[in-house]
């Protein structure tokens, strides 16, 4: 989190409008290099018991499941849910 200096000196951090030269900008991963990352075969019994097979997994705590799916899900899906997250952690 941006400190208010932080905050006062690069408003747009984080935005499109970004000038991305300052200290407080983080190197994001990509939408595809995560959906290669987090969308793993499931190993759980009780999830390969309902039939799913597929899983987004989550980034901070890998072992819980963001999703489960009986099919791989396509990068559309994934960036589906990666919003949806999004929009309970902040706000969105």
């Amino acid at each position: 989190m941006k400190t208010f200096k932080e905050f006062m000196e690069h408003p747009n951090c984080g935005t499109p409008d970004c000038c991305g030269q300052c200290s407080t900008v983080s190197e994001a991963e990509s939408w595809e290099a995560g959906y290669k990352r987090r969308v793993v075969k499931t190993t759980k019994p009780e999830h390969k018991e309902k039939g799913m097979n597929w899983r987004i997994k989550g980034k901070e705590r890998p072992e819980i499941s963001i999703k489960l799916y009986k099919e791989k899900p396509s990068q559309e899906e994934f960036n589906k849910q990666m919003r949806r997250v999004a929009g309970h952690e902040f706000g969105g």
